[in-house]
């Protein structure tokens, strides 16, 4: 954790080797959760519009539109569907999107008309999915890895890694005296195929404290205060089965990772919105970066199991790392928006946000012992971040029309750029629709969307930093990420 050697870094599902690492940021840095169903189905384009409880996450400027007190609660229902080369598994999960409460103070007989004070829930990021891999014959294979680690600590005088030892002891590795290093025991062309099964569970949410003016109808301002939590955690099994014919009779191993991540962090928004005309509104608003405190807990262990028991009687043998626990800090980027809105004669609202999230203001500190995720040779966290990402921009998109004092049809489409710099890994896509029941002083709103994204990952990526002719690279496995979600918003006005 404070110096992990560069040669354990595997790609494997966003969690590499339960270091902090760019995955780790980019999983928390993008929140694709919007909220209210209202919000939602309008793409979350509604930081010039305000006037919904979950408009003030993005700019706090829009809790100043309410005139009437408000309470709502927003349900949401999240099916995750993950396609690995053809291969497809679900997972559902119901959880809370939304619940706040705005206190509104209007008087119409002053020129600053409004103070009002607003709390609200909102959850950014549903973790919860499964993801099922298979690739069969490949010319690489994970003791190939285990070995090449292993063997490059000698050649540095440093400590075997954790998985090393731990593929010797259950008989993965073996001890070549003539050569005077570790080897395989199952090499690729004896193993038939590679499974991963990942199991990933877990929310990133925000309280969000909002206070907000307004200034002769015309201009809106607000400053916020969010407390972020996040629990993340992540499971998985990888399988490698073996050929009967292969030399030591292995039939199959499992290598077992296990990641809790727990944390809580606290940012500030400021925001305003401005109508020059009663058609048109502009919205701006400024995130500072979230500063988390977070902990990290995870272990690992192997099984491997023979076709036949050996002379004492045991055909399989375990091994473990861990527990271990590490706490650090993390830095996320901060986050510029700008909106437009029209409203058209009461009835159609058009709706535009853009979004610039700075990554470059991103970075981990205080780890164990003052570690701050710098390394001479590059590869530390701090280092790739650098390296490895760029400044992205974000747009969401959103319209809404009233066919009636009551009923209002709404949709939406929103747009998360790839932070990454040579991969378009982490771009999301989502649609949406939905519609909304207006009587008075109670309200119904409800909502559909489809987000989607694609990706390519591997089970281990092991590249030399001396000599290329030892890199070891998995065969690459296509995924496809479709969420389907579906969310209701019950709110008062008085």
């Amino acid at each position: 954790m404070k110096k992990l050697n560069i040669l354990s870094i595997l790609l494997i599902m966003g969690v590499n080797s339960f270091s902090q690492t760019v995955n780790d940021m980019v999983r928390y840095a993008i929140t694709t959760n919007t909220g209210s169903a209202r919000t939602s189905a309008m793409g979350g384009a509604f930081g010039a519009l305000g006037g919904d409880m979950s408009a003030f996450h993005a700019n706090p400027a829009g809790i100043g539109v309410f005139r009437k007190s408000e309470v709502s609660i927003t349900p949401y229902l999240n099916i995750a569907n993950t396609s690995s080369d053809s291969r497809s598994v679900r997972k559902a999960s119901l959880q809370l999107a939304s619940l706040g409460g705005v206190a509104a103070f209007y008087n119409q007989a002053f020129d600053w008309k409004g103070f009002n004070f607003g709390i609200n829930y909102t959850n950014l990021n549903n973790f919860n999915q499964k993801t099922n891999q298979f690739v069969y014959h490949s010319p690489t294979n994970y003791p190939l890895v285990w070995a090449n680690e292993a063997n490059l600590a000698l050649s540095y005088n440093e400590e075997i890694p954790d998985r090393s030892l731990m593929a010797y002891n259950v008989g993965l590795l073996e001890w070549n005296q003539e050569l005077n290093q570790y080897e395989p025991t199952l090499w690729p062309a004896e193993e038939v195929s590679q499974h991963m099964l990942i199991k990933e569970e877990g929310y990133q949410g925000e309280y969000d404290f909002t206070f907000g003016t307004n200034y002769k109808d015309k201009l809106y301002l607000g400053l916020g205060i969010g407390i972020q939590t996040i629990r993340y955690k992540y499971r998985s099994v990888y399988t490698g089965k073996g050929d009967q014919t292969n030399f030591y009779g292995i039939d199959q191993y499992n290598f077992n990772q296990y990641l809790k991540t727990e944390g809580v962090g606290t940012n500030f928004k400021v925001g305003l919105i401005y109508r020059p005309l009663p058609e048109i509104r502009i919205g701006a608003a400024i995130h500072t970066p979230t500063y988390f405190s977070l902990t990290d807990d995870y272990e690992e262990n192997m099984r491997n199991i023979f076709f036949e028991a050996d002379e004492e009687g045991y055909d399989t043998y375990e091994s473990f790392a861990g527990p271990y626990r590490y706490n650090y800090d993390m830095q996320t980027p901060w986050k510029a928006m700008f909106s437009l809105a029209t409203v058209l004669m009461q009835k159609a609202i058009i709706s535009l946000d853009y979004e610039f999230n700075n990554y470059h203001s991103a970075k981990y500190s205080n780890g164990e012992e003052g570690y701050d995720f710098y390394e001479p040779d590059g590869n530390g966290a701090n280092n790739l971040l650098h390296s490895e990402l760029k400044n992205t921009h974000n747009l969401r998109f959103g319209a809404e029309y009233r066919t009636n004092s009551v009923l209002s049809l709404r949709a939406g489409y929103a747009y998360w750029a790839s932070p990454y710099r040579h991969t378009s890994t982490g771009k999301i896509q989502a649609v949406s629709g939905g519609f909304g029941l207006n009587f008075g002083q109670f309200y119904c709103d409800a909502a559909y969307i489809y987000k989607f994204a694609e990706n390519t990952t591997y089970f281990y990526n092991y590249k030399d930093p001396e000599d290329p002719l030892y890199d070891v690279i998995a065969e690459p496995v296509k995924n496809k990420y479709a969420n389907h979600e579906g969310k209701i918003t019950l709110g008062v006005r008085f």
